[in-house]
């Protein structure tokens, strides 16, 4: 046996002791606000990721603390409910009860958005006020998790560009990229970073 073969063997066994010493980290857990469906749970899994576990409402949580609440569909009826403080289906009552408890529950979409081209102005406005008021109870519209640092090709970066990676904290663009004055401003109030380093 060589040298690098020792070595390597060697490097085997202590990755399989450390592996075997680490003890193993649940997922992290996502309660999604609905009954289980299959199409249901792929659409959720495709936006919020695939290292978690899911329940789905009425299935026991096996000791696992949700660290995300999704409600896939906020309906116009559940919505103007609960912006008064109520709920009546079982899906509506769940976000009830853990807006009560101070969690942040995350809507996938919202029905009165589908109507958006055909009711009528005063009809949106008022939708859109629930929509306000939910949030200050902490029913936000989702947003999937934007990594740290994020790539950009742009050969020029203007403020829609980086107005579209908010979240990221640094924004990597071509060595040779302009970046116009604007884009400077929007990056500085979204608390983003602009390296030019590609």
């Amino acid at each position: 046996m060589t040298n690098a073969d020792m070595n390597e063997l060697a490097r085997l066994i202590a990755g399989e002791v450390l592996r075997r010493l680490k003890p193993e980290q649940a997922a992290p857990c996502v309660m999604v606000l609905a009954p289980r469906d299959c199409e249901l749970a792929e659409h959720v899994r495709g936006l919020v990721g695939d290292g978690n576990s899911y329940f789905f409402l009425g299935e026991d949580l096996l000791g696992c603390e949700p660290c995300r609440y999704v409600l896939p569909v906020l309906s116009c009826a559940a919505m103007a409910e609960l912006a008064a403080g109520g709920a009546s289906d079982e899906a509506a009552k769940a976000v009830l009860g853990h807006l009560l408890r101070g969690h942040r529950v995350e809507v996938l979409e919202y029905e009165y958005q589908a109507f958006a081209g055909t009711a009528s102005h005063a009809l949106l406005s008022v939708y859109e006020g629930h929509a306000a008021t939910l949030a200050g109870y902490g029913l936000v519209a989702f947003q999937a998790e934007r990594p740290d640092t994020v790539r950009c090709r742009e050969m020029l970066v203007t403020e829609k560009v980086v107005e579209s990676f908010a979240g990221a904290s640094t924004l990597l663009v071509p060595a040779t990229a302009v970046v116009t004055p604007l884009a400077v401003d929007a990056a500085s109030s979204l608390g983003l970073t602009i390296h030019n380093s590609l």
